[in-house]
């Protein structure tokens, strides 16, 4: 366990640096000057519950926006090339962005929205804070500054903890080794969380990759529940039970990694096919006329997720905010549901259930 968390956040470490190399090359220069009409919306949304404001809806396909270690290959992140990103996933019609304050990648993300046609209020950001940065109630209100600045926003739609561990260089007491209490260390962040949503820096708050006795600790604390509880998910990783036990507390379940990385993940976990080379996904694929792509986000969306597709191919984004006008048969479900995992063990990310 220990081993993997190291490495993950060494990798952190490495994306960073080469973000930071890569933003040097970012101008201001490539705003698309284009009719208001090229920007014209197609996701539906859906509505935020427990700590959202009243009448707050999340797009149900937003774009994924976060960076790889360049050692792996893949489509990597930084804020030259999502600040493109996002200005292609403005104009495809998607109105959802998906960062953090660890992808290194919000201040292009910022840059594109202002000089986007689309007003700020029709653009939903998401951005998370927390590991690979420390937990604790200051550190949490320090680092959503930092988001706020970073985004040159007022506010973010949904501000998320990132990982429910591990704490960090924390201020906070409850997060510091060699005695750290995990439970009260993030019962701490959550009220920061709080503190957050009622200053108006987030219309809504929530976590990520929180398993089961991480959602519990929130939901036994007397504290608001969170809105969104977002995780790995896609056909060779789904875990139902903890999707049932959130939507049973109206907290909306958002899966990241909806390809399982197809980019490059299979060359680093040796798998011998990647998702969307997936012969069965193909055919239910071909049966529709339409990518595998498409088939695995109507999957994941029939089954009451929202997603976070990551890609900067702008063809990619238009088919991928276009998964709304066809459905998948029953039969269709079942067979993407038992699809075969190139492995044993086809988690992309560390297994957050190993946090204490």
């Amino acid at each position: 366990m220990h081993a993997t968390w190291v490495s993950f956040l060494l990798g952190l470490v490495v994306a960073s640096q080469w973000s930071a190399a890569s933003t040097a090359a970012n101008t201001t220069s490539d705003a698309l000057n284009l009719p208001a009409c090229a920007f014209r919306s197609t996701v539906p949304s859906v509505p935020l519950w427990n700590a959202a404001r009243p009448g707050l809806m999340m797009p149900i396909v937003g774009l994924g926006t976060g960076h790889c270690n360049p050692r792996q290959g893949g489509e990597c992140m930084n804020n030259k090339t999502a600040r493109r990103a996002t200005l292609d996933f403005l104009r495809a019609g998607g109105r959802r962005i998906d960062t953090a304050i660890t992808y290194h990648d919000q201040t292009g993300i910022g840059r594109a929205i202002r000089h986007s046609r689309v007003p700020r209020e029709e653009v939903f950001i998401t951005s998370k804070v927390g590991p690979g940065l420390p937990l604790g109630y200051q550190d949490i209100l320090d680092q959503t500054q930092t988001v706020l600045k970073e985004l040159n926003t007022s506010y973010v739609d949904l501000l998320l903890i990132h990982w429910p561990g591990p704490p960090g260089n924390s201020s906070d007491a409850d997060c510091r080794p060699p005695h750290i209490n995990y439970t009260l260390c993030r019962l701490n962040s959550w009220r920061a969380m709080i503190k957050v949503l009622q200053m108006g820096s987030a219309h809504a708050i929530g976590i990520s990759n929180y398993e089961f006795r991480h959602v519990g600790e929130l939901l036994f604390s007397g504290l608001v529940f969170p809105a969104v509880n977002q995780v790995e998910f896609h056909p060779y990783f789904e875990e139902r039970p903890l999707k049932t036990y959130c939507n049973q507390h109206n907290i909306t379940y958002n899966g990241y990694s909806p390809f399982a990385a197809n980019d490059w993940a299979p060359y680093f976990h040796h798998w011998p096919h990647s998702l969307l080379n997936d012969t069965m996904l193909q055919k239910i694929a071909t049966a529709h006329g339409r990518t595998p792509a498409q088939v695995a986000l109507r999957f994941q969306v029939q089954l009451g997720l929202v997603v976070n597709p990551r890609t900067q191919n702008f063809e990619h984004m238009k088919e991928n905010v276009n998964i709304f006008d066809f459905e998948l048969s029953q039969d269709d479900m079942t067979q993407i549901t038992y699809l075969t995992p190139p492995s044993d063990n086809p988690k992309i990310f560390p297994d957050p259930y190993k946090i204490p």
